[in-house]
């Protein structure tokens, strides 16, 4: 599998990254700002990440360009202060909410996220060990930008910051550890913070620091409960996902997130642009239409929702991973101010977490179900689809969704990786069942493991009567 997938470079920190590349990719990505522009640096708490780091910043220095080093921070915290700075780029060593022996990169130059051409054109330049021609070395400079950063947020919720509720934080580990804990305090003086996982762990405690997988937020449910806690928030690795857990210590799903976050908004949604990420079900689109918004459609990748919101001015935006975007954030998404969004909306919400959720229309959709397909016949496949549902509606935005009567599925392919996804949602369980049960027997070769994935991952759901 390639390390240069659509929108970030990742890999296994002990093999397949190498100091070497990280300061061939910061001379790469150095000088493609103006000499002595500044660049931003920094990155996750991982045991590879210093590292990488340092060469990663020798290479901008190569470069000429004016490097700040924010230090280990969640990458949110380094977009912000991009956008603080008025820097020309940022970059930021990490592989997010990935196992702790992978690694890898994420840049922003001019405030757009990497493309996929870009990343290619990384790709061709460090294998090439770029040389920085007719520019001075310059010296790397040191900043902590967390005091501006809280500051900020305080003043976005000051009249909220009466809120009073108690809150289980888990930082899985990960980069928001002894943070979020202190700086929702400094925010919401009068709520009471409790955190579990809230230590500094190389490996992440042996976890994978992914909140969106539901079964990793076990403990965290049983900790509201136990509590009696108004509201659990999980974050990912880097510290730009959440997973939200209401009162009786019950995940929300992304749906009922995203649904939770258009209602906060209210009548500011009416005339106003929503961008939603493919892969999402159809409830969340159809929300927006009622409460007035406009949903702008984006390809399933967090880079592909911000590069959405960006060039629609949209006023939120939600991924199917758990990234949540706000035009008064920048256009960006960050953990932590989504959590500050949802405490300031439950605080003066009439009704409990869990009563406001079961308003939520359900959702009859499937995870991403990944299914081994060599890169070579990927294509094939997907013509394949085409053609054998070639009577339906069907749309390339990413990959190829098919909409029927009765529900839509979608398959992607992947540039990197020899794998193919499936997704799909109904109207009801019987529906699902019946759409992937046919969508099973119209493929040739692995139906069969399609099905299998199905009922591993809805479990009683993927079993019930077609």
């Amino acid at each position: 599998m390639s390390i240069y997938k659509q929108s970030e470079i990742r890999g296994a920190a002990a093999g397949e990254l190498t100091p070497e590349l990280y300061r061939a990719w910061g001379c790469a990505l150095g000088q493609r700002v103006a000499p002595m522009a500044k660049f931003l640096v920094g990155g996750d708490g991982r045991p590879s990440t210093p590292g990488f780091l340092a060469a990663l910043r020798d290479g901008l220095c190569d470069a000429g360009a004016d490097v700040v080093d924010l230090g280990l921070l969640p990458t949110p915290m380094i977009r912000y202060a991009q956008h603080r700075l008025r820097a020309a780029a940022c970059a930021v060593v990490t592989a997010s909410h990935h196992p702790a022996d992978l690694n890898g990169l994420w840049w922003s130059i001019g405030n757009a996220p990497p493309t996929p051409a870009e990343v290619k054109s990384l790709k061709k330049t460090a294998g090439a060990k770029p040389r920085a021609a007719n520019r001075k070395r310059s010296a790397p400079r040191t900043l902590d930008v967390s005091f501006d950063y809280v500051a900020s947020l305080q003043e976005t919720w000051v009249d909220a910051m009466g809120a009073q509720c108690h809150v289980v934080l888990d930082p899985m580990h990960g980069s928001l550890v002894a943070r979020a804990r202190r700086y929702l305090h400094a925010i919401f003086p009068q709520c009471l913070f409790t955190a579990i996982h809230d230590a500094p762990e190389a490996g992440f405690g042996g976890r994978t620091p992914d909140c969106s997988q539901p079964h990793l937020l076990d403990e965290l449910c049983d900790a509201v409960y136990r509590e009696r806690a108004h509201l659990g928030v999980a974050f990912d690795g880097d510290g730009d996902c959440v997973a939200i857990v209401d009162d009786q210590g019950m995940p929300l799903s992304t749906e009922e997130t995203a649904w939770l976050l258009l209602q906060s908004f209210g009548h500011r949604l009416r005339g106003e642009r929503v961008v939603c990420d493919v892969r999402l079900s159809d409830r969340v689109r159809e929300t927006a239409q009622a409460l007035g918004a406009e949903p702008i459609a984006a390809a399933g990748d967090p880079a592909a929702v911000a590069a959405a919101m960006q060039q629609t001015q949209a006023l939120f935006g939600a991924e199917a991973g758990g990234h949540y975007f706000f035009r008064v954030w920048e256009g960006g998404n960050d953990g932590l101010f989504t959590a500050c969004w949802l405490i300031a909306y439950l605080a003066q919400a009439a009704s409990p977490l869990s009563a406001l959720r079961r308003e939520c229309p359900a959702a009859y959709i499937t995870p991403d179900l990944s299914v081994p397909v060599a890169l070579r016949r990927q294509g094939a496949v997907l013509e394949e689809i085409r053609g054998a549902w070639a009577k339906f509606l069907q749309d390339s935005l990413d990959g190829l969704r098919i909409d029927t009567p009765g529900g839509w599925a979608l398959v992607r392919t992947s540039a990197s990786e020899p794998a193919m996804t499936f997704r799909f949602e109904s109207v009801d369980w019987h529906g699902l069942n019946d759409l992937v049960h046919r969508f099973c027997e119209s493929l040739t070769g692995f139906g069969d493991e399609l099905r299998s994935r199905y009922q591993a991952a809805m479990g009683t759901a993927g079993q019930r009567e077609t």
